[in-house]
């Protein structure tokens, strides 16, 4: 089931931090790329995991320093593979794009092409796709009308498409597909898991694991060695030739399983509907904040989930407003996982 496609690794962990080219990042280092390098020496990271939509790429990005990329999510998109209609629908134009990718399936396509293409022009060595649905209101409701397999349906039906135009139908740069903690994939299951692997027609393509989201879809995560735990239970449920085809790691803690339950019957705000798309963005996440907390491991225990999946590469994945809080956090985590 998981065989083929051969990983792009050469047997040495890559340990990387998140980072993208948005303003609040590229401030934290004076837009130096040179300080950036030295940020990285100085952690002993071997590069970065940038964040690359289709916008075109400035001429002063080192490829040196990019080790994968990641590619943009469209929290809509499973519901406009589903009902095309809704691109037609009347929303901000920010709106339509933000949550579809585009204003129509062949316009998402190129949409998603271009990033590929981006991250193949940086020479990354992965490039991680969500595959995962959930919109604004469902954060607040987690009312679906869909289950793991239909998002997991729509999703390889997407990818089939956008990278058959390639040589041999194989994506230029290995597709690695990411956990969440909404339907489609969770590592919850194995049966899903094996289920999205059947669908796909190309080969180029591995996991990435984000403990911190598999610790929220399980919602029991409060304690950080038990989390540890958790995440360990969940994975020894999974056949040894999945564990092997999870070529990557988002490495961070969410010990957010109290609010997870207690956060099951939220209601969605009054006058949300009224809210220009940018507010109610913004509305949402603060809840999504309160999930998925991005703290940084310090129990030294960690280093069991990253020796039980031996990935080829590691992201240190922060959110982070300074250079003070970012540094803190990463000598937190990197203190407990080398010890």
């Amino acid at each position: 089931m998981f065989s083929g496609g051969a990983g792009v690794g050469d047997g040495v962990m890559k340990e990387m931090v998140n980072f993208s080219l948005y303003e609040n990042d590229m401030n934290m280092f004076g837009s130096d790329w040179g300080r950036i390098r030295n940020f990285l020496v100085r952690h002993d990271l071997d590069g970065l995991e940038l964040f690359v939509d289709s916008s075109s790429l400035p001429d002063d990005v080192p490829k040196d320093l990019v080790v994968g990329v990641h590619l943009p999510y469209w929290m809509g998109r499973h519901r406009a593979w589903v009902d095309p209609s809704v691109f037609t629908q009347d929303m901000e134009e920010f709106e339509r794009i933000y949550v579809f990718g585009g204003g129509s399936r062949n316009d998402v396509i190129a949409t998603f092409r271009k990033a590929l293409e981006n991250a193949h022009t940086l020479e990354a060595s992965y490039a991680v796709f969500h595959v995962s649905y959930a919109e604004l209101e469902q954060v607040y409701t987690r009312s679906f009308d869909c289950t793991d397999y239909d998002v997991l349906e729509t999703t390889a039906d997407f990818l089939n498409e956008a990278v058959s135009v390639y040589p041999n139908g194989e994506p230029p740069v290995r597709l690695f597909f990411e956990n969440l903690w909404w339907p489609g994939l969770t590592f919850l299951d194995p049966m899903n898991v094996e289920y999205f692997a059947s669908l796909l027609d190309f080969d180029n393509w591995a996991f990435v694991l984000d403990t911190g989201h598999l610790m929220n879809a399980t919602m029991k995560c409060e304690d950080e060695n038990c989390s540890i735990s958790v995440v360990l239970d969940v994975l020894s449920r999974h056949s040894e030739d999945f564990i092997k085809r999870i070529e990557g790691m988002h490495f961070h803690c969410s010990l957010s399983g109290e609010f997870m339950r207690s956060s099951m019957d939220l209601e969605i705000p009054e006058g949300f509907g009224d809210l220009s798309f940018h507010d109610r963005l913004m509305s949402v996440m603060g809840i999504l904040d309160q999930m998925d907390q991005h703290m940084p491991f310090s129990s030294e225990n960690c280093s069991q989930i990253v020796d039980i999946v031996s990935p080829d590469f590691l992201t240190h994945e922060f959110v982070a407003t300074d250079l003070r809080s970012l540094d803190e956090k990463l000598y937190i985590q990197t203190g407990a996982l080398r010890k």
